[in-house]
C-alpha cells in the first residue's frame, strides 16, 4: 500500500501556473502583514491621570516597554488593547475616580481568598480619602425592613490593605483581569425585573460612565467607556430574567461586547485566589450595590437607585433635559433602538422636532402610544377601557395625530421598542411597560402619562421621565397628580387590581394640552438638590 501511495505522489509535476500562484500568496502576506498588524492601543478614561491607574504598569506612571497610550480622539469609540495574556505583576495602588452610595468606580480592586481588598495608603474606610464601606457594598442578602443589621458589611466583604502589607501578602502573584468591569453584588430580588434593571442598574451604570464626558452630543456622540464584564456575585443567571426577558435585551444591546458572569462562574474564579497568597486584580471596576445605595441621601428620599449618579453628574434639581443633562442618554437610546431595529428616520425625530436644520426631512406627526394591560394584572375597568380609546381615537383624528394601541403579549421584544422608539407620549397603568420610556426620542414635547387606581400613587416612572427631560402626569381616575405636586407613596386596596377607573376626557384633554402647548414641563418639586 505505502509504495503504491509514493508512487502515486511521484507522479505530481510541480508547473509555472504552480509557482506563479505562490509567488502571489506569499507577496500577499507580506503586504497584509504590515497592513494590518499590530498597534496595541488602550482607552484611557478621561479623568484617569496616569497608566498606572487603569492598571497598564507595571510600575505606578510607567507604560509597559513596547507599548503606547493612544487617547482617543473626540468622540472615538474605546479601544482595546490586543496583547497575550499577561503575568503574574505585582501590587499597584488603587485610585478612587467616582464615588455615590452604591455607585463606586475605581482603579485596581483586588479578589483574594472571597474578599474585596483596596490597596491604598490614604488612610482607612471614612478616614477622608476613601467613603464608608456600608456606601460600596452590602453582604448581598436580600433587602427588608428587619435584615438591615444582617446587611451591614464586615471585613469579610471588603478591607483596605496597605501597599506594604499587599505586596507582604501576595508578593507578585497578582493576576489582571483585564478590562472594565461591573461588579454588582446585589441578589437576584430586584434583578428579575426589566424596570429594576434597565432602568435602574443599567441607566445608572450608563450615568456613570457617560459622566465623564461634560458635552454629549443630542446625536448620540459620547465619550464614555464601554464594559468589558459584568459580574453578579450572588445571583444566578435565572434571577437575572424578567417574563418577557427585556434583561437578557437591554444588556448586550447597549454593550454587545459585555459578558455576564453569574454566581456559579463568579465562584470558580474566586475558588481560583482563595488561598490568601495571591489575587486577581480588577484594574477598573464600578461596583454597584443597591442596599449600599438607599444608605445613601440621594437614594434614601428618592427611593431610585440612579439617583446618585444622576447628582454626580451634576444633576441638581430641575436640570433635567437641560446642559449636559439633556442628552447624556442618548446614546445608550440609539444603541438599543438600533439593536432592535429602529430605522435611522425614526432615531432622528427627536432631532427634527428641536431644529429641522440639524436632520433632513419634515417634522412627524406625534404618536400617542396606549401600552394596554386589559390582559394582564393591574388593568383599567373593561368600560373605562373601551371609552379612552374611543376618546383618544377620536381626538387622534380630529387633530391629525397617530394612535397606537399596544397589547405587548401579542408584540416580539423588538417590536415593543420600536414602537416606542417612535413614541412622543406615552401612556399606560402602573407597571413594567412604561419601562419602555426609555426609547422615547428627546422631543420637546416628550411626555409619559400614567393611571393609578384613585389614592394610589409611585414614583418608578416619574422619577425616570424627569431625568430623562420628559414631562408627566399621574392620572388617579378624574385628578391629575405629579410634579410639582407630588403625593407621598401609596398603595391602597385595588392599586393591584383589575379595575381601576379612569375618566377618558381627562387623559384626553392632558394630551391636548400638552401637545398644543398649553401645559408645559414640570420638573420635580420645589426643594433643591434630590428633587424631592
Amino acid at each position: 500500500m505505502l509504495p503504491a501511495l509514493l508512487a502515486s505522489k511521484s507522479r505530481l509535476r510541480f508547473t509555472g501556473r504552480d509557482a506563479l500562484v505562490a509567488l502571489l500568496g506569499a507577496c500577499s502576506l507580506l503586504v497584509f502583514s504590515h497592513i494590518y498588524g499590530l498597534r496595541p492601543s488602550v482607552f484611557l478614561l478621561p479623568h484617569a491621570k496616569t497608566a498606572a491607574q487603569i492598571g497598564l504598569a507595571n510600575v505606578p506612571g510607567e507604560v509597559p516597554v513596547g507599548f503606547t497610550l493612544t487617547p482617543p480622539n473626540e468622540y472615538a469609540l474605546p479601544g482595546r488593547l490586543y496583547v497575550a495574556p499577561p503575568p503574574a505583576r505585582g501590587v499597584v495602588p488603587s485610585t478612587l475616580l467616582q464615588h455615590a452610595p452604591g455607585w463606586t468606580m475605581l482603579t485596581n480592586l483586588y479578589l483574594s481568598n472571597g474578599t474585596f481588598f483596596i490597596v491604598s495608603d490614604n488612610g482607612g474606610f471614612d478616614e477622608g480619602y476613601w467613603p464608608q464601606r456600608r456606601y460600596m457594598i452590602a453582604t448581598g442578602l436580600p433587602g427588608d425592613h428587619d435584615n438591615g443589621h444582617l446587611r451591614e458589611p464586615t471585613d469579610r466583604e471588603m478591607q483596605i490593605l496597605t501597599t506594604d502589607d499587599a505586596r507582604k501578602r501576595w508578593g507578585e502573584r497578582v493576576w489582571d483581569i483585564e478590562g472594565l468591569s461591573l461588579i454588582c453584588t446585589d441578589p437576584d430580588q430586584f434583578l428579575k425585573h426589566y424596570y429594576h434593571v434597565a432602568a435602574e442598574l443599567l441607566f445608572a451604570t450608563e450615568r456613570m460612565l457617560t459622566n465623564f464626558d461634560p458635552n454629549p452630543s443630542p446625536d448620540g456622540r459620547v465619550l464614555a467607556p464601554s464594559p468589558d464584564r459584568i459580574i453578579f456575585p450572588y445571583c444566578n443567571e435565572d434571577g437575572f430574567s424578567d417574563g418577557p426577558r427585556f434583561n437578557q435585551f437591554f444588556l448586550p444591546a447597549m454593550w454587545p461586547s459585555i459578558t455576564p458572569m453569574f454566581k456559579p462562574t463568579y465562584d470558580q474564579l474566586a475558588d481560583l485566589v482563595r488561598t490568601p497568597y495571591k489575587a486577581y486584580r480588577f484594574p477598573v471596576v464600578l461596583l454597584i450595590d443597591r442596599s449600599a445605595a438607599f444608605r445613601g441621601e440621594a437614594t434614601g428620599s428618592t427611593a431610585r437607585t440612579p439617583a446618585g449618579p444622576w447628582m454626580l453628574g451634576g444633576g441638581e434639581y430641575g436640570t433635567g433635559g437641560e446642559g449636559r443633562n439633556q442628552f447624556w442618554y442618548e446614546s445608550a437610546r440609539r444603541r438599543v433602538a438600533t439593536f432592535a431595529g429602529v430605522p435611522q428616520r425614526v432615531l432622528d425625530m427627536g432631532l427634527r422636532a428641536m431644529d429641522p436644520q440639524l436632520v433632513e426631512g419634515e417634522r412627524d406627526a406625534p404618536v400617542i402610544t396606549y401600552i394596554s394591560r386589559q390582559r394582564s394584572r393591574r388593568r383599567l375597568v373593561e368600560d373605562d377601557h373601551r371609552r379612552l380609546v374611543a376618546a383618544l381615537d377620536e381626538m387622534c383624528k380630529k387633530k391629525g395625530w397617530v394612535l397606537d394601541v399596544v397589547h405587548a403579549e401579542e408584540l416580539s421584544r423588538e417590536e415593543q421598542l420600536r414602537r416606542a422608539a417612535r413614541t412622543v407620549v406615552m401612556l399606560g397603568v402602573h407597571g413594567n411597560g412604561l419601562t419602555h420610556q426609555l426609547l422615547m426620542p428627546p422631543h420637546p414635547l416628550s411626555t409619559v402619562i400614567e393611571m393609578f387606581y384613585p389614592g394610589g400613587y409611585a414614583r418608578d416612572y416619574e422619577w425616570t421621565a424627569g431625568v430623562l427631560g420628559k414631562a408627566y402626569f399621574g392620572i388617579q381616575n378624574d385628578t391629575v397628580v405629579g410634579p410639582p405636586n407630588i403625593p407621598d407613596f401609596n398603595y391602597p386596596e385595588g392599586f393591584h387590581g383589575n379595575a381601576i377607573p379612569v375618566q377618558a376626557e381627562v387623559v384626553v384633554k392632558v394630551i391636548q394640552d400638552r401637545l398644543e402647548g398649553r401645559i408645559q414641563r414640570s420638573h420635580w418639586s420645589g426643594q433643591t438638590g434630590v428633587g424631592y
